[in-house]
């Protein structure tokens, strides 16, 4: 790291420190003690201003911003000396090496460690020195935050810019690949590498620190440096300990770009889809009935499985009553006679049937067994009781329950499904009678939702229907948002 490019870079941003610039940079004392408090920054609960804003500018300055991924792993390994066998701390800084490791090209290092920081933060401050299968539980908050963080970083004029120029349409499917490509790669001698490269640059900044700085900042910039070499040599076995499960989280992440790649990217070249998609309305489904009856639907009023006229009630179960918000309310109606309350183990995959407007993360769904059973459309539409105008078909989604607690939600017979008339009279009836689950979209994590396949039913349900698929996505995920 030279002091021409740090000194040439600063005299561009007034954060720097006020003394050094109006003396032309010959105030190296000055320098020194603003690289020292740098270097304490990060994980530094009680940092000045001038901390918190000289911090931000020198990760943005070309060439100089190594003095950033300093500092970060500084930060680790400050709370890895203070417990050593504390795996979580050892995460944190795992997570920090790998946003340096040279697999990521620039653009990749810094979208990475924009969405990653908080996570890698948050996982310092988890009080236990097993990781068990935890990882993902604790931080999956702090991606959605670093999310939030990378939307704006993506919207800035420069990354813009960049974007255009590498021709990246969809830069979150983008990231998502970089981050699988790195998780193939990852193991301990890439970690360490990068880890022997900022122990060498802190060397070098240390060296200036001590001649420039008071001796009493020379005394504590020397001892930093011997605190996070100490931590190096005791490395290699911890990286060990924590690189599958950091490993496994990596994919996770993945998971959770691609999401987000389907979210903001649909149909559109860089804009957001509007869903051509159109499903029949109630009055367009009767009308065709009347024409040419479906095989799926049934003439009279008589429902061969009556819903429920009154809710069930379970502590810690999804509330499905009159009384509950959306999508919930009223919820118990889609069932027939007595409910079980139920918790999936961990590791339980669900499937639930969608068309392209269709949200992943609704409340109906199934189990493997039951999707298995299913032979056709028809047979999807009599025995679960879905009509068209609800749900146009032709794809479907899994979710696999996470580690943890398991997924609360309620279980039984899926009741009959009437068609009113105008006058209010059943015309046609579905008749329902196959094992469905509703279950709060709110329980479920976006990272443990599949990517979304074909039926092979096709997406027509009414006879001489038309649909049109011009401009729809097709086997893209599709979250629900809750409304406030």
């Amino acid at each position: 790291m030279e002091w021409d490019d740090l000194e040439n870079a600063l005299a561009w941003f007034t954060s720097a420190p006020a003394e050094w610039i109006s003396s032309a940079g010959d105030n190296l004392a000055a320098a020194a003690e603003w690289i020292w408090e740098v270097l304490q920054g990060d994980f530094n609960e009680e940092q000045s201003n001038a901390q918190v804003i000289t911090g931000m500018v020198i990760s943005m300055i070309p060439g100089v911003d190594q003095l950033c991924d300093v500092r970060d792993v500084v930060a680790n390994c400050k709370k890895i000396n203070e417990d050593t066998s504390n795996t979580w701390a050892w995460i944190g800084l795992t997570i920090t090496l790998i946003g340096l490791i040279p697999v990521l090209g620039s653009l990749a290092k810094g979208c990475f460690k924009i969405l990653v920081a908080s996570s890698r933060k948050a996982a310092v401050r988890v009080a236990k020195n097993t990781v068990d299968t935890d990882l993902w539980k604790y931080t999956a908050y702090w991606i959605d935050f670093g999310i939030g963080k990378l939307n704006k970083h993506l919207d800035t004029p420069n990354v813009r810019a960049a974007l255009r120029f590498m021709k990246l349409d969809n830069p979150y499917k983008w990231l998502a690949e970089q981050v699988r490509q790195v998780a193939g790669a990852l193991n301990v001698s890439l970690l360490t590498k990068a880890f022997d490269e900022i122990v060498s640059a802190l060397r070098d900044l240390v060296e200036l620190i001590q001649r420039w700085g008071t001796t009493a900042m020379a005394s504590q910039a020397g001892q930093l440096l011997q605190m996070v070499v100490r931590i190096r040599r005791v490395a290699d076995a911890q990286l060990a300990k924590v690189l599958r499960p950091v490993t496994d989280w990596l994919e996770r992440v993945a998971r959770r770009l691609e999401v987000e790649a389907d979210q903001a990217y649909r149909a559109r070249v860089n804009s957001i889809n509007p869903h051509n998609f159109k499903r029949p309305t109630n009055t367009a489904e009767l009308e065709a009935f009347r024409k040419n009856k479906p095989e799926w639907v049934d003439e009279g009023s008589d429902l061969a499985y009556a819903p429920k006229r009154t809710p069930d009630g379970q502590p810690g179960h999804p509330d499905i009553s009159d009384a509950a918000p959306q999508p919930l309310k009223g919820a118990y109606k889609t069932f027939h006679g007595s409910l079980n309350a139920v918790t999936y183990p961990p590791g339980t995959v669900l499937y639930r049937i969608v068309d392209p407007g269709s949200s992943d993360n609704s409340i109906c769904w199934m189990t493997k067994a039951e999707f298995d059973q299913l032979k056709s459309k028809a047979e999807w539409r009599r025995r679960f009781a879905v009509k068209a105008n609800w749900n146009g078909n032709g794809e479907y989604v899994t979710y696999t329950v996470p580690p943890g607690e398991g997924l609360k939600a309620w279980e039984g017979t899926v009741a009959s499904q009437a068609y009113k008339n105008a006058d209010d009279e059943v015309e046609y009836m579905l008749e329902g009678g196959a094992r469905q689950i509703v279950l709060d979209p709110a329980d479920l994590d976006a990272t443990y939702l599949g990517k979304r396949h074909a039926t092979g039913w096709g997406y027509r349900s009414l006879v001489d229907e038309t649909v049109s698929l011009v401009g729809v996505p097709v086997l893209k995920n599709n979250l629900y948002v809750k409304k406030d």
